[in-house]
């Protein structure tokens, strides 16, 4: 899940540089990425260890697959929410 920090970074730098590329200075630019990617690492590991608490048998094959299962659909999740942020930064009008 570290994939997800990184990735974040990677964006929040892109976004920070196409925000200044439009005349935008806000941190909110570059934040985003770094909120959503954070929150959705913190979400994803509380999940996996709420179901690790509550689970009878943590030897199942079913509760093998469900880490990955749970890191990927954060990924997934991450994708959607900063590709649709990115659509909205590449539309905003240039500052004058």
């Amino acid at each position: 899940m570290l994939v997800l920090v990184l990735v974040s970074t990677i964006a929040a730098v892109m976004f920070h540089r196409k925000a200044v590329e439009k005349g935008y200075r806000s941190p909110r630019f570059w934040m985003y990425p770094l909120i959503v990617g954070n929150g959705l690492l913190l979400f994803a590991t509380a999940a996996k260890w709420i179901a690790s608490e509550i689970a009878p048998d943590q030897h199942s094959p079913l509760f093998k697959i469900y880490g990955p299962v749970v890191d990927i659909l954060a990924m997934v999740l991450f994708f959607l929410i900063i590709g649709k942020a990115w659509k909205q930064i590449r539309a905003l009008p240039p500052m004058e």
